[in-house]
């Protein structure tokens, strides 16, 4: 039975998030094709919620064939603490895609 006056908490773990976010960055740069690493979105704005994604745009430096969405899996962590969005772009593509270059409007490097 659930109490119509019932209360639920929810809140986000901003520490453990952003040490994620921080150790995914460096096994990132490990990767030759990796040029730049930028957060995105509602966690690089500093207005996230509990219910926000982290949205992390990586630059690579290598043509490809397949289109940036087509791309994720390869760059999916194995483990992550809430919602991610990967956004990848070659250099070319990114100067290109208004999109992208929206993204980096507020994003911070890492």
């Amino acid at each position: 039975m659930r109490l119509l006056s019932s209360v639920r908490i929810i809140s986000t773990n901003k520490k453990a998030i952003l040490k994620a976010v921080k150790e995914y960055a460096a096994d990132l740069k490990k990767r030759p094709e990796v040029e730049e690493i930028y957060l995105c979105g509602s966690w690089a704005k500093g207005n996230y919620s509990p219910y926000s994604d982290v949205d992390i745009l990586i630059v690579i430096n290598k043509e490809d064939e397949h289109m940036p969405h087509e791309r994720v899996p390869a760059y999916l962590p194995a483990r992550f603490p809430t919602s991610l969005d990967l956004f990848i772009y070659t250099k070319d593509e990114l100067k290109k895609s208004s999109f992208a270059r929206s993204l980096l409007e507020h994003a911070l490097k890492l």
